[in-house]
């Protein structure tokens, strides 16, 4: 509880030296602007106006009241002593100067209110689809989790009371199924520790990283999972380096992998793709097995899928592929990317995500 309370503090300090130090650069820029316009410039009427903007440019960059309405008043006397004659001096008899005042505070108050109701409003959106992203969890976990263990406490008791008289090859289906579901409750386990790596307050911690080594990580992972699965890898030669938290967008491609091999009917391949796009990087998980149902697709990834939100296993347990997607979805979009799902012509389901490269390609020789 101290250390939340004392990080709170440090947030509201970072805050307010923030605010402070921009609000001090636009006056100054401001300032250094008018005193740069008048030498050129007959008269200063132009000063006023600039400074109205200013007081509706740090309204809007910072939090509260308090910075717009001081940067009004900072205004007024401002300009009243430096750009208005007799210069470096006040003289507030001059016409026009109470309207001048009021004008600005306006600004400033009717500014400051709306950008705070607007980001009032987006922090309630963010908090909703969190909400709501929470709740979809619990409705998958209820039985998600319970199914998986249910099977696996039988499976194993199955062994150990009728041990002797069961045959080695139904042993061993029985060993399977408890290996798949409890591979399968890994997987579960991954999703909410990915879930959890987002929530609270933090933000997705980006770092550069090379996009060879998370798909070489990922595939090393798949493949040592589901070495049955016919898996092609396309990446772009050179070295391309992507801003990401590595360790979710690894989460990402395992889930759109895995979805693709153990909900693909009748496939034959599996491929995974890459590859640089104008602002932003492209992944591609496509399997050739039978298409998803259309009006399933608007809903695979905000966990409104129940239709089609379970599947059967091969030993006929029914699993949710829809919270894997919903996490996929909340990592991507926490990235600044877009996710979406599409049946492709010759057969077969396609999932697309992006990530920005925050400013372009950045390719290495």
């Amino acid at each position: 509880m101290k250390s939340r309370v004392l990080e709170k503090k440090r947030d509201l300090f970072r805050l307010s030296v923030r605010d402070s130090l921009t609000t001090a650069a636009a006056v100054a820029l401001s300032s250094a602007f008018c005193g740069l316009l008048s030498l050129f410039a007959d008269g200063d009427i132009h000063v006023p106006l600039i400074f109205v903007l200013t007081v509706l440019i740090v309204s809007r960059l910072t939090e509260g009241y308090f910075y717009g309405i001081f940067t009004s008043i900072a205004a007024v006397f401002g300009v009243n002593y430096i750009f208005t004659y007799p210069y470096f001096a006040f003289n507030f008899t001059i016409s026009g100067y109470p309207l001048m005042f009021l004008t600005m505070l306006t600004v400033s108050l009717i500014t400051s209110a709306l950008t705070t109701r607007i980001k009032r409003q987006e922090k309630l959106r963010i908090e909703a689809e969190k909400e709501k992203l929470r709740a979809n969890l619990l409705r998958a976990i209820s039985h998600d989790l319970r199914t998986p263990l249910t099977s696996i406490v039988g499976s194993s008791s199955a062994i150990l009371e009728n041990g002797g008289r069961l045959s080695d090859e139904q042993k061993r289906a029985l060993l399977q199924e408890v290996k798949e579901d409890a591979l399968w409750l890994i997987r579960m386990v991954e999703n909410l520790l990915s879930i959890t790596r987002m929530g609270g307050d933090a933000a997705i911690r980006k770092q550069t990283e090379v996009l060879e080594e998370l798909v070489g990580a990922t595939v090393h992972k798949f493949r040592k999972s589901h070495p049955s699965v016919p898996l092609r890898v396309s990446i772009p030669d050179q070295a391309l380096f992507v801003p990401m938290d590595i360790i979710l967008i690894e989460q990402v491609l395992m889930n759109l992998l895995e979805n693709a091999a153990f909900h693909g009917k009748n496939l034959t391949r599996v491929e995974l793709s890459a590859a640089a796009a104008e602002r932003e990087v492209i992944f591609s998980v496509e399997n050739d097995g039978d298409p998803i149902d259309a009006g399933r697709l608007p809903h695979l990834f905000d966990g409104g899928d129940p239709a089609g939100a379970e599947e059967r296993g091969k030993n006929g347990i029914r699993r949710s592929l829809g919270i894997g997607l919903s996490v996929c979805s909340s990592i991507v979009k926490a990235h600044g990317g877009n996710i979406f799902a599409e049946n492709v012509d010759s057969g077969g389901v396609r999932f697309r995500f992006s990530l920005p490269l925050d400013g372009g390609k950045r390719f290495v020789s």
